[in-house]
């Protein structure tokens, strides 16, 4: 063991404290927003709902009506093609092509957006460039895409979001790991609440609970967000340069079919028949629908499926475009089924918890939210014990700033959303500055409160307010339907979403949090309330 001064000793501790804190409060927020995200659609539904519902995800008749669209595009747009969902039920019709950039850079798509409603397939809008420019003119998905985007990438640029965020599920998966490890009373603690001790203790004993029933959950949670967030920021591109140069285009070119090229002119065979025997053949529903060479013999139709009822692993099947025939079943990795493949497609429904629809969806929000309470709860018990030392108060202010400022400043975004939406183009950048500014509010609240216990209940407060005046302003700001027209047009999440904003409103405006004093903190710590950090300090 190093020996070092005292000060020094006590240096370094606050630097450790200092960098675990906040490590602690990225991964919290990673966890919160990755929460909200399981309801990505039903927020996309709320937030700007369709005039009516559509039937399905890919309705009957999108593949004529896809084919009128595609005979009103440049010509030259009709090189792929897809068709698609939005988060909020309306679909998306993308025809586009690949345009050779400047040297050293990636090709850009480039082509025509159209937008259309659900259950007329009436078209709403269309614009044409760049895949940025023309995403990011419609406001529709501005809400959900700027909590992914939080989430995926904690709104860093390029592969440097990617590479936090997957270093952070990695620190969560240890975590994990060790803890289960370490823990001496895990099936002791799972049913341990004592209510009548210190209020602190409580506290604690509800953390361990969260913890302890969450920990399977983080440890899937850590592995395949991991996964995502990796098999991006470094394994694509790895094996683009090791195997291809570096040009990522054509590896993923290699893990397409092979398809004979002609180019010579064909008619498209029916779209909608294809989506009929896609259902017949896998069991699933059609979630999506690409074809690639439109109007050409070589051209290629790929429907990618939900599970089917009672399975886990979506699917892709393959048509040949110009006859209809059915030409291959689509592995999730690769083109031929393998364990590794399955493997691989087993990431997306454990991560996003939607492969049993709603119920798996509310179980995977209820231990999303455990975790994420057990995130902020350990970070705030932790710095409490501390805040009479001298510096730690600050930390414990950072947490309650972020802890339970980063979910005022989230709903204040939902707020400008249903402000803004009508007259701000590129929305996304607008939602940006608002989630900023309401990280600085709630900074200035939480360094300016007269304890980091009263910015944690004024912070809520802030919360609670904004929350109950979502559904008000999606209303009368947004013009949004009211609950009578949203349930008769098919649209009940708008009428759940915002009985859930209500009832969370009023939980933070009522909630009470218990006052314990620093050296009330301490009081009736047996042995097995200590921390085990704490008994690795006393055994050394």
């Amino acid at each position: 063991m190093i020996n070092v001064s005292t000060r020094m000793t006590k240096s370094l501790l606050a630097i450790h404290g200092c960098s675990a804190v906040f490590l602690g409060l990225l991964l919290y927020t990673v966890i919160l927003t990755g929460t909200l995200a399981v309801f990505e659609h039903e927020l996309g539904v709320w937030a700007n709902p369709p005039s009516q519902a559509g039937e399905a995800p890919l309705p009957s008749g999108i593949g004529a009506r896809m084919k009128t669209l595609a005979a009103s595009v440049d010509p030259a747009y009709l090189d792929e093609v897809g068709v698609f969902p939005s988060s909020d039920g309306r679909l998306m019709a993308f025809f586009h092509t690949h345009v050779e950039a400047e040297q050293g850079r990636e090709a850009v798509e480039e082509g025509t957006l159209i937008l259309l409603e659900p259950a007329s397939l009436e078209e709403l809008d269309r614009v044409t460039g760049s895949a940025d420019e023309v995403f990011r003119h419609f406001g529709n998905n501005a809400l959900s895409n700027f909590l992914l985007d939080l989430h995926i990438r904690l709104l860093l640029p390029g592969q440097w979001g990617l590479w936090a965020t997957g270093l952070l599920g990695f620190a969560m998966l240890v975590a994990s790991v060790s803890g289960f490890v370490i823990h001496r009373h895990l099936i002791k603690d799972i049913f341990t609440l004592r209510r009548r001790r210190a209020d602190v203790l409580a506290a604690r004993d509800a953390h361990v609970i969260a913890g302890s029933w969450s920990l399977p959950f983080a440890f899937v949670l850590a592995f395949t967000g991991a996964f995502f967030s990796f098999g991006g920021a470094i394994g694509l591109p790895m094996l683009a340069a090791i195997a291809f140069g570096g040009d990522v285009e054509t590896a993923l070119e290699v893990l397409q079919p092979e398809v004979g090229e002609d180019s010579s002119p064909a008619p498209l065979a029916d779209l909608d028949l294809i989506l009929v025997s896609a259902a017949e053949r896998t069991g699933g529903e059609p979630q999506n629908m690409f074809v690639n060479h439109w109007g050409r013999a070589d051209a290629l139709v790929t429907v990618r499926m939900s599970a089917e009822e009672g399975g886990l692993l979506p699917g892709a099947v393959l048509y040949k475009g110009a006859t209809g025939e059915f030409f291959k079943t689509q592995p999730n990795l690769g083109n031929e089924p393998s364990f590794g493949g399955d493997l691989a497609g087993l990431m997306s429904p454990l991560h996003f918890g939607n492969f049993a629809g709603t119920p798996s969806k509310i179980v995977w929000f209820a231990l999303g939210f455990a975790s994420a309470y057990v995130a902020l709860t350990g970070m705030v018990l932790w710095t409490r014990r501390r805040e009479s030392e001298p510096g730690w108060d600050k930390l414990a202010r950072a947490t309650a700033w972020l802890g339970y400022g980063l979910p005022a400043s989230l709903a204040a975004v939902a707020a400008g959303y249903f402000l803004l939406i009508d007259g701000v183009s590129g929305l996304g950048y607008s939602l940006l500055y608002v989630f900023l500014g309401g990280l600085l509010a709630t900074a200035l609240l939480s360094f300016g409160a007269r304890s980091a216990e009263a910015a944690n209940r004024l912070l809520l407060r802030l919360t609670g307010g904004i929350m109950l005046l979502l559904p008000l302003l999606r209303w009368l700001a947004a013009e949004g339907p009211g609950w009578g027209m949203a349930l008769s047009s098919g649209l009940s999440w708008v009428f759940v979403m915002d009985l859930c904003f209500i009832l969370g409103a009023l939980a933070c405006l009522r909630y009470k949090r218990p006052h314990s004093s620093p050296e009330e903190i301490n009081i009736e710590r047996t042995d097995e309330d200590k921390t085990v950090a704490e008994r690795v300090a006393d055994a050394a």
